[in-house]
């Protein structure tokens, strides 16, 4: 997380740089944006991180491990599937919700599968998808990515147990 946050950190230091040059001073109109940008999505971030923990609080370890842990096979990746189907908004949302399946034990091809139908079959975004391209183009699209999900977890699933085996 750290390598993250300082990639961040860079990144933000020189565009805040560049813009001090461009505009021969401090950037105001883009600090504003920025924090109206903020103010907007500070409701939607604090409940995605109270519902982690509210997730965490109602399901115990001992689901996630029964239902989701690399042993579950094709019924964890199935689940993880239709959670990501299911998971409204963001990735406020997701992204806290397959780090606390990865803390509780969940296999890693259930949250690859999870992180993938979030990404492909987001339910949630189908209405708006529809409106602004239309029921062709959104059926075409999930035809040929209904298999990605699965086969995603299948696969991360198939190279976690390949990279766990002891070398001969």
């Amino acid at each position: 997380m750290w390598l993250s946050n300082a990639i961040m950190i860079a990144v933000t230091a020189i565009l805040f740089g560049l813009a001090v040059w461009k505009t021969k001073g401090i950037p105001v109109e883009a600090l504003e944006s920025s924090g109206k940008t903020l103010l907007t999505m500070l409701p939607l971030i604090l409940c995605a991180f109270m519902c982690e923990g509210l997730i965490k609080t109602l399901v115990p370890p001992s689901w996630i491990q029964k239902w989701l842990a690399a042993e579950s096979g094709w019924r964890g990746i199935a689940i993880g599937c239709i959670a990501g189907a299911l998971t409204p908004g963001g990735p406020y949302t997701s992204f806290p919700i397959a780090m606390l399946l990865l803390r509780s034990g969940a296999g890693l091809g259930t949250v690859v599968a999870y992180l993938t139908a979030w990404q492909l079959w987001s339910l949630t975004r189908y209405p708006m998808e529809i409106a602004f391209v239309g029921l062709k183009v959104t059926l075409l699209r999930f035809g040929v990515t209904f298999f990605v999900p699965p086969l995603a977890g299948f696969l991360a699933h198939w190279v976690t147990a390949q990279l766990s085996k002891p070398v001969a």
